[in-house]
């Protein structure tokens, strides 16, 4: 019943996109890729976490204390309308937030611990990454579920981590996953 065009609560432009599947995030970057005559596509999984770690080798970009999150992130905080509430702050957003309303990680970007989780182009595997190699892996050849990444505004610190990966049918919808964008440059094509 819910879509991108109705979230089942209140969003505006400013806010991220959610309920939609791998599938449509795919249709998305290939209508943005002819539309831009550029190529638009998923993060890679190791993409993804390079830029959600920053430079870090902690937690969470701002540190390894659930409590660094209040200022950067968009989680299950006192303000969240229910589960598990375990950060005593009110951030005063108990769903999606607007983009960029928290503070950026030091490579500048906005909302990867929370707002919503973000769909990966890699198929998921749970024991992947303990059989890769560590650099720039691009995930299996193939899979049932697809790699979702980051924290969102009804997840739990714990599960709003940078190493936190989950995988789920490349049909299914949620509020709380929505999908970012890579722009590829010129000269990788």
């Amino acid at each position: 019943e819910f879509t991108w065009r109705n979230a089942g609560f209140t969003q505006t432009d400013e806010h991220p996109v959610v309920n939609v599947s791998w599938n449509d995030a795919t249709a998305f970057c290939k209508w943005l890729s002819q539309k831009e005559e550029a190529v638009f596509r998923l993060p890679t999984e190791a993409e993804w976490e390079y830029c959600c770690r920053a430079g870090t080798a902690t937690r969470y970009s701002s540190g390894d204390e659930f409590r660094t999150l209040r200022l950067c992130e968009n989680v299950a905080d006192a303000s969240a309308p229910k589960g598990d509430k375990t950060l005593e702050w009110n951030d005063q957003y108990p769903l999606t937030s607007p983009v960029c309303t928290f503070e950026a990680n030091p490579f500048g970007f906005f909302d990867l611990h929370g707002n919503v989780a973000e769909w990966c182009s890699d198929w998921y595997s749970a024991n992947y990454y303990r059989t890769v190699p560590q650099s720039d892996p691009l995930g299996p050849e193939v899979g049932l579920a697809r790699v979702v990444r980051g924290g969102a505004w009804n997840s739990i610190a714990f599960h709003s981590r940078s190493s936190r990966r989950i995988g789920a049918s490349p049909n299914h919808r949620s509020p709380d996953i929505g999908f970012r964008v890579v722009r590829e440059a010129e000269s990788s094509r």
